[in-house]
């Protein structure tokens, strides 16, 4: 301990005599450190960290999956209701499905969203509510059923933190409610839900049925199921059961269950797995910056070693062995390394909250990403583990300095080892840069992309917000609701047109039914919409064939249907589908006359093919819920907001608006998650070619240094400014050549993991491998033109006088 204090205040005294070296090497440290430091924060917290539940690690998401092509659905009533009654593997079931509603008897209504869940959810997760109780099976029975539980986040917000709520009503969708407890403020976020009432299995039509269907329904699926595992009960034996339960159920129901099976996750894993590749890709690209500037603070360090060469061999002449003077060496480049973690934390702690002001709300959701304990500790590993990593080379290279050669006055010691360590660095540091740069590249490309194209409508001056009625209102109340709605807000002052949707582009989901056509026993599925007769209009939707909705498309009359060109194509190929029908579609299982075709819209995602739409219009199949897009004659549509809330508020008080906002900025959000990836992978790339450049220079400038006496003897002996500048530079630019092809084979490798995260462009894209390396080395040419240009102005004289 003596010995490590005293070369710990060595180590102090050594760093405060070089104060230009000792900021440098910190800084490029601390930029390293910090992004590390950073993006392990959200890992820690997203992917490492266990729900804030007990037990969590049992708490599954059980779902129906097709073994054709393994993709997920939600399940179905009728078949939740068996899993549960058949399984032995969890003890506990429940199901939910996410609504939203009206709530209403404060200043202003307010629209939330809630969650229908079984009577056993809160039991499953093994929460206590923070006020009163949870929901318990009895509240499932008729009559019990008109309780709810709120969320942290909507007590505090709507009712101020009243904590005498508790047995008090609350009218949802104009029905009253009694609050029977309060979660506490960590249990979910409030996008999953601000308040929790039970579902009624005993009283027709069943939960979450969109149909008034007596039966539970197995052919419709459109709610979650969870479960906790028993004790001693693994994932794999539970995936095993419902397998087998799934085949059951398979034989005894082909109509609705054929190739369907059951997909047990662990909940963790289904609530990042979308993120999951998405935070690998920044870990993997902070890792690269770190590296490179641990390679440069190594360069750094190895152009010292020959100043400190004879401190080192004096040392060594007094009785210090290699490996003490090893070990002191080392002591001061992990003490340089905490320093520089410790400006790195700093700066971390100014990046995460702009971090999370910049990620999407997959990550923003998490409430406690910040720089925690195991944050620190984190820090602090990674700044030793760094300092060993750039001090060995240094620490190995001076301990096995030429003892007599050091020691004389005005002769070099041995530096062509050091002088190919440097250089093999540079090369690293090249290479590195490349890999993250074209990483980079091709994210960006891949953005660039996505953003060119054609969502389907035109999203210009266009306002949209969600606006519903409860769904106990009848339909010719929601007709007439809807359309004094739209006449008013038409009426308002700047307002072109306007029309409803039952979903809006971009927002992500679909309500996939099956229907089939006449003269054919093969079935088709196709994402149901209802819409206004103004709504394609008001989007800028083309109309291909045929007519749009009008008027007279109201219940009493023929069953009609628009449908995109995708169902067109694949439904009707060849022919013209005007006239058509398709069969057993809609909330009716109506047949229904094809009037129309649109064009394509985007509904799931930019970078998702679209699929067959079928849209039915608001006479006929009606809906309680809808969003209204408003298109303005001047180019800002948020000037209408105060205008079109009036309008609405004017048909119904207590009706409120939600998600008011542009169609652009809907269209912003559905890439928030690309943008982030883009703008953070773009700043670590930038980051990485700063790194790479300095240290080219770093290295060519001791390289002129070293080369005084030889450029002198040149340069007397008749060789000219050019031929020196082209000396050294082609020294700099072979270290270049060799980084880039190194970094351009190890990418071709790399760059094939990431093409998940890829829209329109190649992993091995030809334009952004050769772009990026010929930017790369234009940066590298530019470091090394300074050192080489004052390598040019040497006067021979000078420098034949200095050796």
């Amino acid at each position: 301990m003596e010995t490590l204090l005293q070369d710990l205040r060595y180590g102090f005294r050594v760093l405060r005599k070089s104060p230009g070296f000792t900021v440098v090497a910190v800084i490029a440290l601390a930029l390293g450190i910090a992004s590390t430091t950073a993006i392990f924060s959200v890992v820690d917290e997203v992917l490492l960290h266990p729900l804030p539940y007990p037990d969590s690690g049992r708490i599954v998401s059980v779902s129906q999956k097709l073994r054709s092509n393994g993709a997920n659905a939600s399940a179905s009533p009728a078949n939740y209701l068996d899993w549960a009654a058949q399984n032995h593997s969890f003890s506990y079931m429940a199901a939910s499905r996410g609504f939203q509603g009206n709530l209403t008897g404060g200043e202003r209504p307010e629209r939330i969203r809630f969650t229908v869940v079984s009577g056993n959810f809160f039991a499953l997760f093994g929460v206590n509510p923070l006020l009163g109780r949870g929901l318990l099976a009895e509240d499932e029975k008729a009559g019990n059923d008109h309780v709810v539980v709120l969320s942290y986040g909507l007590w505090k917000s709507r009712f101020g933190s009243n904590r005498s709520l508790v047995g008090h009503n609350i009218t949802l969708n104009g029905e009253p409610y009694t609050v029977v407890g309060v979660m506490p403020a960590d249990f979910a976020p409030d996008d999953y839900g601000q308040l929790w009432m039970p579902s009624a299995w005993d009283v027709p039509p069943y939960p979450f049925a969109p149909e008034k269907d007596p039966r539970p329904l197995r052919d419709s699926n459109y709610f979650e199921a969870w479960a906790r595992l028993k004790p001693g009960v693994t994932l794999a034996q539970a995936s095993a059961e419902m397998d087998a339960i799934a085949r059951r159920l398979e034989k005894q129901y082909p109509d609705a269950n054929t190739d369907i099976g059951i997909s047990v996750v662990a909940m963790q894993d289904n609530f990042v797995s979308d993120i999951r590749p998405t935070l690998l890709l920044l870990v993997a690209a902070v890792v690269l910056v770190l590296l490179i500037g641990c390679a440069n603070v190594a360069n750094l360090l190895l152009a010292r070693a020959t100043e400190r060469a004879k401190e080192v061999s004096i040392r060594s002449a007094l009785g210090a062995s290699r490996l003490r003077l090893a070990r002191q060496l080392l002591t001061e480049s992990i003490l340089l390394a905490l320093i520089g973690g410790m400006v790195g934390v700093l700066f971390a702690a100014w990046a995460v909250p702009a971090l999370l002001t910049l990620s999407p709300p997959d990550i923003s959701n998490f409430k406690h990403i910040g720089l925690n304990s195991e944050v620190l500790g984190f820090s602090v590993v990674v700044s030793v583990l760094s300092g060993i990593l750039f001090g060995l080379a240094p620490a190995f290279h001076a301990s096995r300095e030429n003892l007599s050669g050091s020691l004389k006055e005005g002769e070099r010691g041995s530096t062509s080892s050091r002088g190919r360590t440097r250089s093999a660095l540079v090369v690293a540091e090249v290479g590195l840069s490349l890999v993250l740069l074209i990483s980079a590249g091709l994210i960006v490309k891949s953005f660039v992309r996505l953003m060119n194209v054609d969502p389907g409508f035109d999203s210009d001056r266009l306002l949209v917000f969600g606006v519903g009625l409860p769904p106990s209102a009848a339909p010719a109340q929601q007709d007439a609701f809807y359309q004094q709605v739209q006449d008013r807000i038409e009426a308002v002052p700047g307002v072109q047109s306007a029309g409803a949707i039952s979903r809006l582009p971009l927002s992500g989901g679909n309500s996939d039914r099956s229907f089939k056509v006449p003269g054919s026993d093969k079935d088709y599925s196709a994402d149901i919409r209802v819409s206004t007769p103004d709504y394609f209009h008001t989007m800028g939707i083309p109309l291909l064939k045929g007519r749009n909705f009008t008027e007279q498309d109201a219940h009493g009359s023929i069953g009609v249907a628009v449908v995109n060109e995708t169902l067109a194509r694949i439904v009707f190929p060849g022919q013209d589908p005007i006239g058509k029908y398709i069969l057993d579609f809609g909330p009716a299982k109506d047949k229904l006359q094809i009037v129309g075709v649109i064009g394509n819209v985007r509904h799931e995602g930019l970078e998702t093919d679209p699929r067959p739409e079928v849209y039915l219009p608001f006479g006929q199949a009606h809906w309680p819920s809808v969003f209204m897009v408003v298109r303005s004659k001047t180019t800002d549509p948020l000037a209408l907001t105060s205008g079109v809330q009036n309008a609405v508020w004017r048909v119904n008080k207590d009706v409120p608006l939600s998600n008011l906002r542009t169609m652009q900025d809907v269209i912003a959000r559905s890439v928030l998650r690309r943008r982030f990836t883009t703008l953070l992978l773009a700043i670590f790339a930038g980051l990485a070619m700063l790194l790479a450049a300095v240290g080219l220079y770093g290295v060519m400038s001791y390289t002129v240094s070293q080369r005084r006496h030889e450029i002198g003897i040149r340069m007397a002996l008749g060789a000219q400014k050019a031929d020196v500048l082209k000396l050294v530079v082609k020294q700099g630019m072979s270290l270049v050549t060799l980084g880039v092809a190194l970094g351009v084979i190890v990418s071709a490798g790399t760059t094939r993991l990431m093409s998940g995260l890829l829209f329109g462009v190649s992993a091995t894209d030809p334009l952004v491998f050769g772009g990026i390396a010929a930017l790369l080395a234009s940066v590298a040419l530019a470091a090394n033109y300074v050192p080489a240009r004052r390598a040019a102005k040497v006067d021979p004289m000078v420098a034949l006088r200095y050796e």
